[in-house]
């Protein structure tokens, strides 16, 4: 499906409930420096917190000898960068419906302390359904009130 900085992303279906999902698999010969670390664990503190239909979902993680193994929510119809690059022009109502669901999404991080800091269309993804889901929570930080 994809490849990011640290790894790529398969899909396979679940065996316990026997969903299509999400491999992202993490080349532990990646994360040598700190900073790589960080960002990898960073993400899956963030993703285990958050639960919104804006989101996508961590269902569950787990570690090879040579990888770390995210198994998240699929979103089929891939990201909005490619979304908007095939049509080139996206009708206003279309884009306002897209917007209120980032805006939505991004309301409810900040709402639990969770700073994305790199939001951008390949990182807003879309499910067969057209809904939104923000992802990539490699550099978000997370805030305490004030």
């Amino acid at each position: 499906m994809g490849k990011g900085a640290f790894g790529k992303v398969n899909l396979a279906i679940h065996r316990l409930s026997g969903k299509f999902v999400a491999l992202k698999s993490i080349n532990k010969t990646f994360l040598s420096e700190e900073a790589s670390k960080r960002k990898v664990m960073q993400e899956f503190n963030i993703l285990q917190r958050t639960r919104h239909r804006n989101i996508v979902r961590l269902y569950e993680s787990f570690e090879t000898q040579q990888h770390i193994v995210f198994v998240m929510e699929v979103c089929g119809a891939g990201d909005l960068l490619t979304y908007v690059r095939k049509r080139r022009r996206v009708r206003e109502d279309v884009a306002k419906h897209l917007f209120k669901q980032v805006v939505d999404g991004l309301r409810y991080c900040h709402s639990r302390g969770i700073l994305h800091r790199d939001i951008k269309l390949d990182n807003i993804l879309l499910t067969s359904a057209g809904d939104i889901k923000i992802c990539d929570f490699g550099v978000s930080k997370l805030v305490k009130p004030g």
